[in-house]
């Protein structure tokens, strides 16, 4: 079994000197999602609240992960951030779901009409990857989620109220970087339709103790994939009839 308060606090320590770990070791390494799960929440407590949740799935059969980013770092588009604040720097380019209201535990799950009518907006957004670690690749799949599912910052575009017509698994992703387009897309995202994690988000938060409160942000995943960037730069990610959100990392 996992040693909970040993893995949270080498993550936390990390986080705290810059000082990027190798591995975790035997004994603080999670070896199950339940376990996992436990050291990102123990991370998550001791950083503050709670302002966002990362959601992905491998294709639209799989079972998705969740990790928390904190409201510290869910960030508004137009920002500046300076680079030291990462360790590397991945851009994903994806749609967010802002809950207008809370979906407490009521006894029963959620149906999908409830779910949705509780989503405010939609927002592009940018996922700006990062982590704990030395090397991502070869690490294994455990200790990325209990780190946040290398999660570095979530860059939220302006709301769109009118966006359940939209085709969401068609949606067209492009990224400019210093006003040089280097990626573009078309139904790239791997879960499909990303609404269908918001929707299991919703009931799954419960079961993690954790319930969707208003105010709070559901991002679901990459339509480009995972875009290195490590100079940084103005990063635009555009999402056709979803809009556009920036970011520059210098």
């Amino acid at each position: 079994m996992v040693d909970v308060s040993a893995a949270a606090a080498r993550l936390l320590e990390a986080r705290r000197t810059r000082q990027r770990l190798t591995a975790l070791s035997e004994s603080e390494r999670p070896g199950s999602v339940a376990e996992a799960y436990a050291v990102q929440d123990a991370v998550a407590q001791a950083l503050g609240p709670v302002g966002a949740w990362k959601i992905g799935a491998k294709s639209p059969t799989d079972t998705p992960l969740s990790a928390s980013i904190q409201q510290a770092d869910v960030i508004d588009s137009g920002a500046s951030l300076p680079r030291d604040r990462f360790n590397i720097v991945i851009i994903e380019a994806e749609v967010a779901f802002r809950f207008g209201r809370d979906l407490p535990a009521n006894g029963a799950p959620y149906d999908d009409a409830t779910i949705l009518a509780a989503i405010e907006s939609a927002h592009p957004a940018i996922e700006i990857v990062d982590t704990r670690f030395a090397e991502i690749d070869g690490l294994d799949a455990f200790s990325k989620l209990a780190d946040f599912q290398m999660n570095g910052a979530l860059v939220v575009g302006p709301a769109l109220r009118d966006w359940q017509a939209l085709d969401l698994k068609g949606i067209t992703a492009s990224v400019t970087i210093d006003g040089f387009e280097v990626i573009e897309k078309t139904g790239a995202n791997p879960a499909g339709d990303p609404r269908w994690l918001a929707l299991w988000a919703a009931n799954n938060l419960i079961a993690r103790g954790q319930p969707i409160r208003a105010g709070q942000v559901v991002t679901t995943g990459s339509y480009i994939g995972m875009l290195p960037a490590p100079q940084g730069g103005r990063i635009v990610a555009s999402l056709s009839g979803v809009g556009s959100v920036s970011v520059t990392i210098s």
